[in-house]
């Protein structure tokens, strides 16, 4: 759990290792592995801290190293007990749940250049796409386990840290499953919990409004830390200290967005919600500077220790429903309102200036890399936006 008035995010090795390997392997640049740097990047100055699951094969690296060094990145030790948190975090009964473990390497083949899951059709939208994931079978009979397992595991982030009250950086491929757990989750609560929700905020809410109150992926302005980063660089073993540069240079930001979440976290109604939300976005603009670009974020659920067994269950949706609306109408206003923020999407605010990012790549790893980018970019980009066709708020 992350300590009181601390801005702290759980993020996964896998991230911080694709970051470190697109800096120590310049032939390795690939879409997702270039923004996944972007995202370590983002999340280094935008956070006061990184946690990630420790491991049983851990992913060793210098960027890895050279953060912990400087206090910004560490290893999360969890309050649930290893059996609690491998059915917490898989969803799955422990059969299965005995035999896919968290601490084994993520498989790279599985992935593309453009960040694709090979085998699944991303043209059918969010849901569809995590009932894909779904339907490979179990473990001894899926064609590609090694699909289910990666984006069971980020889905598993997304509840561990929830299940901790931390913010959540998925690594790139991981963000679409991520979405799609979040959207399925909420449509799938009862509608006696949304009557709950709004007795408890005594606010005439119905219960669409609160499903779009939540589901709805807010946007705030962030600096263009990563091309501040890239630009500054003169080699690709000087971006770590670029980086902790540009940190420093956004000391304001950081304290702003911090004090966004804890202010978030306190809100009594919707509106006054809506009213931090413009503020915040006003003063991070402001804090971001001229170039500033955008991130999309939701928020989670919120699960508390209490709730953890009950999501536990292979249903989630429906155990962690139950249990919910049997809590008196206090605790279910504290359950709303501290609810942790995935950052998701990055790519979108990235599109306009694709030129920019062409000619960091170039730079730094050559042009060559940067025109192979470029076809990714475009690739990606049409996916994503069919991806995200049914993702609009209700």
């Amino acid at each position: 759990m992350a300590e009181t008035g601390e801005n702290v995010a759980l993020v996964t090795q896998t991230l911080v290792a694709n970051a470190s390997t697109v800096l120590s392997r310049p032939d390795a640049l690939t879409l997702p592995l270039f923004l996944d740097l972007c995202a370590l990047c983002e999340a280094v100055v935008l956070l006061d801290r990184l946690e990630a699951l420790g491991a049983a094969d851990e992913h060793v690296t210098l960027l890895g190293r050279h953060l912990g060094e400087e206090g910004l990145y560490r290893t999360f030790q969890p309050k649930l007990s290893p059996d609690e948190l491998r059915r917490v975090m898989l969803r799955l009964p422990d059969e299965l749940a005995k035999r896919i473990t968290l601490d084994a390497d993520d498989p790279g083949h599985a992935v593309d250049a453009t960040g694709a899951v090979t085998g699944l059709d991303y043209t059918t939208g969010l849901n569809n796409l995590l009932a894909q994931v779904d339907a490979l079978g179990g473990y001894a009979s899926c064609g590609d386990c090694s699909v289910k397992e990666r984006m069971y595991r980020g889905n598993g982030y997304l509840l561990a840290a929830a299940a901790h009250g931390l913010d959540y950086f998925p690594d790139f491929d991981r963000v679409p499953f991520v979405a799609g757990t979040l959207q399925k989750t909420y449509r799938s609560l009862p509608r006696r919990l949304y009557d709950e929700v709004s007795e408890s905020l005594d606010e005439p809410l119905n219960g669409g409004e609160l499903v779009a109150e939540w589901a709805a992926m807010s946007t705030i302005p962030i600096p263009p830390i990563s091309a501040l980063v890239l630009s500054r660089a003169s080699s690709l073993d000087d971006v770590p200290e670029q980086l902790l540069r540009v940190r420093d240079e956004f000391r304001r930001y950081r304290r702003y967005f911090g004090d966004f979440k804890a202010e978030l976290s306190h809100a009594d109604t919707v509106r006054e919600r809506r009213k931090l939300l413009a503020r915040y976005q006003a003063l991070l603009a402001e804090a971001s500077g001229p170039d500033r670009e955008t991130v999309s974020l939701t928020e989670m659920l919120n699960l508390t220790e209490k709730a953890v067994k009950a999501a536990a269950g292979p249903a989630l949706p429906t155990s962690y429903g139950a249990l919910l609306v049997t809590q008196p109408v206090d605790w279910i206003r504290r359950w709303w309102q501290r609810r942790p923020l995935a950052i998701l999407f990055r790519l979108d605010s990235k599109l306009p200036r694709l030129s920019e990012y062409r000619h960091l790549v170039g730079k730094l790893w050559g042009d060559e890399a940067g025109h192979l980018l470029l076809g990714q970019v475009a690739g990606h980009g049409t996916r994503l936006r069919t991806l995200l066709a049914d993702a609009e708020p209700a």
